[in-house]
């Protein structure tokens, strides 16, 4: 804290004289006294040790007659400039107006009468200093209390958002070991499920041993090499720091949609579903063959899964600057619109899941191949009226 200095006012040096060495003899050096001789001397003063980083004027000790500026205006404006400095006046002619006004407009710590003794002076003053020096270490203590405040609600904040953060980011990891498991559980669900169907026909079958075509081990064989490729791929998937990562290459599609109609004939009689594609030949899209495989699965079991056995698929495409457009269209109970919107999130059923036991996954991972593609997916549907899943995808 800068050193306290009291400031004595009055017009006649003899008293100014006789205030500096009462006020040296009961204060010693814990304070700097100075002095002026009149009102607009005492406020160039009082600015001119304000400003400085080394002293602070605790005390202002005025005359109340003097030429000029009187004391209680004086002390009003020293108020004005340091609400902390104490203000005494010293009059022997300041009647009982004058003493309110600098009481209301000054602050007035006390009024000394003339004529004065070294004791009025001593006691007043020493009491008057101390309980400035109090005030401030006050007011310093309560500044370093801030301070520590502030730091502690800082750093409370900071390890608050650290802890949001990391729950943040556990929280993310835990939907992505879930994500992760449903893909597992629900891609693995269509392979196997047909791979069952077979194993119950030729169960049925009166022969022992059971005759098994060599066409029907071959299918069986690929289908379980898909079977191993997903996990693989999903796997890859969940470590990969960049997300999905895609083998993309040409791909003739019509033969590609032939080899998964083959793929899923046990599933497709099984629900009595009638489906036919008129894609071209020549229809070719540049995508990673094992993922757009995934996403034809999920669209034509999604059908299944909703409607009652019997549906009619066709699949359909068209082609629109060097962008081609896929559309699998059923001729089921349709969509409510409401439920259209919402298709492709996470964990979304709709209202139209009385026969799925699933978990709303299959369509999200479809929007989410798609979209690393740089394509687009959606639906257009209505109740009654069937449904129509369309995405699109490169030509090259």
């Amino acid at each position: 804290m800068s050193k306290p200095v009291i400031i004595c006012v009055d017009d006649e040096p003899l008293v100014l004289e006789t205030l500096k060495i009462e006020l040296k003899r009961v204060l010693g050096e814990n304070c700097l006294i100075e002095t002026a001789e009149g009102g607009e001397e005492a406020l160039e003063l009082f600015d001119e040790l304000q400003n400085s980083k080394e002293y602070e004027v605790a005390l202002v000790l005025a005359d109340y007659i003097m030429p000029g500026l009187n004391g209680d205006q004086l002390l009003k404006q020293i108020h004005d400039r340091s609400p902390r400095t104490l203000n005494v006046m010293i009059s022997g002619q300041a009647d009982l107006e004058a003493v309110s006004q600098a009481l209301r407009s000054a602050r007035l710590y006390r009024y000394i009468s003339k004529p004065w003794t070294p004791e009025d002076i001593s006691l007043t003053i020493v009491e008057a200093v101390q309980s400035y020096l109090q005030d401030r270490k006050l007011e310093t203590q309560t500044e370093k209390l801030r301070a520590i405040n502030s730091y502690l609600e800082q750093q409370i904040q900071e390890r608050t958002e650290e802890l949001q953060q990391k729950m943040q980011e556990l929280e993310k990891l835990n939907t992505l070991k879930d994500e992760f498991l449903h893909a597992v559980s629900h891609d693995l669900k269509t392979p196997l499920i047909g791979s069952m169907l077979v194993f119950q026909r030729l169960k049925k079958q009166l022969d022992d041993p059971v005759q098994l075509s060599r066409s029907m081990l071959d299918r069986m064989v690929e289908s379980t090499q898909r079977q191993l490729k997903l996990l693989d791929s999903l796997l890859a998937v969940q470590l990969s720091e960049h997300g999905m990562r895609l083998d993309r290459q040409a791909i003739k599609l019509a033969a590609f949609v032939d080899e998964i109609i083959l793929d899923l004939e046990p599933i497709l009689t099984e629900n009595q579903v009638t489906i036919a594609h008129t894609i071209s030949s020549e229809s070719t899209v540049y995508a990673d063959e094992f993922q757009l495989r995934r996403v034809f699965e999920n669209l034509i079991t999604n059908s299944l899964k909703h409607n009652a056995p019997g549906i009619s698929l066709s699949i359909s495409t068209t082609v629109e600057n060097n962008i081609l457009k896929c559309m699998i269209e059923d001729n089921g109970v349709g969509i409510p619109q409401q439920d259209c919107d919402l298709m492709f999130e996470r964990y979304q059923q709709g209202s139209r899941n009385r026969r799925s036991l699933g978990i709303g996954l299959g369509l999200y991972l479809c929007r989410q191949i798609i979209q690393a593609h740089g394509g687009e997916i959606g639906v257009i549907s209505a109740v009654d009226q069937g449904a129509k899943f369309w995405f699109t995808l490169p030509t090259s």
